[in-house]
């Protein structure tokens, strides 16, 4: 008991520091952008009306950076299903500190000042505009960063998707009066939703379905085998090498006949690509797991590449783990080949080669795993780390 309020303490202590710090640096962050501003206000001659227009779909990670980074150069259109930026990594916690969403989601028109936000889904792609509901968009550039969403096969409210942090914020008051919890899918999302409703609730009985023989499958031996003492010791049942693929009121049933009772339960697999706006127009560049193939400067590609059509984030075609930190990436090459292109500098383009990137595994609010490659680092450390990593990107917007 002493150690653990000894840890909170840590942990307190840890983020009032991080948070007066991170204040300083947007302080620095607001003057350097108003900086950008003037000088590019006094050194761009062309007036907005006859900038090129570069329309965005998607404001996440990607979308956002890239937003951001070009407003002041060109006459910039976001197109969102929301109207706020998310920090995804930490929507999780939310439903376990509603009001923890305050601190992960912020308007874009907050951010972005010379933006025009158009808050609608997109219908279809041609090869200068962009098709919605009720209007079309012209463009000269394109940046699709439409990222990705649960497919979930079922439709009753007694599953609920783990995708959006105001699903789950929603789900506060609800989940407290349950007793049987049902996670289904063990990668990332099922393991941290598990770790933050043992670590906050107790008494719940908690299971997760994995269709795979072990949680995380892709992670190192010590991240998994640690994962699981830590959900095992606070009650969590592991059922592995089974699928759930259908319910009958609370009961829910896998292709093994095996039947699980619960209250609720949350999808947390199923994950696929929001492209199909993409499919009609072109399918050649749609891979048969329905991601946007793009080629190494990241301009949409199929048999042929789209020279004024880019990728990024989560919808783009690549092997490797779909992070902030790529999406962030990408991003940034993404506005450097526009602006090299703009500037007829094609030599200057850029290109994104996958590598291996850190990732950070919240297992409740005061212990996290720190992997990257086959090393991983359990604890209380990397739970402070996220924490800092949420203030970073946050202090942005």
């Amino acid at each position: 008991m002493i150690a653990l309020l000894l840890l909170q303490i840590i942990f307190f202590v840890g983020y009032y520091v991080m948070s007066i710090t991170f204040g300083l640096f947007k302080i620095f962050l607001t003057l350097l952008k108003f900086k950008n501003l003037a000088i590019s206000t006094l050194c761009n001659r062309i007036p907005i009306e006859d900038r090129k227009k570069v329309v965005i779909v998607g404001g996440g990670f990607s979308g956002s950076i890239v937003a951001q980074k070009l407003e002041n150069d060109y006459q910039v259109t976001l197109i969102d299903t929301k109207d706020f930026f998310e920090f995804t990594p930490s929507i999780l916690r939310t439903i376990v500190e509603p009001q923890h969403v305050k601190k992960i989601q912020i308007l874009h028109s907050h951010y972005l000042k010379h933006t025009n936000v158009i808050q609608k889904e997109v219908l279809g792609v041609q090869s200068r505009e962009v098709i919605l509901d009720d209007r079309s968009v012209e463009f000269d550039y394109l940046v699709i960063n439409s990222g990705s969403s649960y497919n979930s096969p079922f439709k009753e409210s007694s599953v609920v998707s783990s995708a959006r942090a105001n699903t789950l914020r929603e789900n506060y008051y609800h989940i407290r009066k349950l007793k049987r919890i049902l996670i289904i899918g063990g990668g990332i999302v099922g393991v941290e939703l598990a770790a933050e409703i043992v670590d906050h609730f107790k008494g719940k009985e908690v299971t997760i379905v994995h269709s795979q023989s072990k949680l995380m499958n892709r992670f190192p031996k010590k991240t998994i085998r640690y994962t699981e003492e830590f959900l095992q010791k606070r009650g969590v049942k592991l059922i592995y090498n089974e699928r759930v693929v259908a319910h009958r009121g609370q009961t829910f049933i896998t292709d093994q006949g095996s039947e699980i009772i619960a209250e609720q339960a949350f999808l947390c697999t199923g994950i696929a690509p929001n492209s199909n706006f993409i499919k009609n127009s072109y399918p050649d560049a749609i891979s048969e797991n329905g991601y946007i193939k793009a080629n190494d400067q990241l301009q949409m590609a199929g048999t042929t590449f789209y020279r004024n059509i880019f990728v990024s984030g989560d919808v783009l075609h690549v092997r490797e783990e779909k992070l902030a930190q790529t999406a962030e990436c990408t991003a940034s090459i993404v506005v450097n080949n526009i602006n090299a292109m703009e500037s007829r500098c094609e030599h200057k383009m850029q290109s994104y080669k996958p590598f291996a990137k850190p990732v950070l595994i919240s297992l409740g609010k005061y212990s996290a795993i720190f992997v990257y490659k086959d090393y991983s680092i359990t604890g209380f450390l990397p739970a402070l780390l996220k924490q800092a990593v949420e203030f970073k990107t946050m202090v942005r917007y």
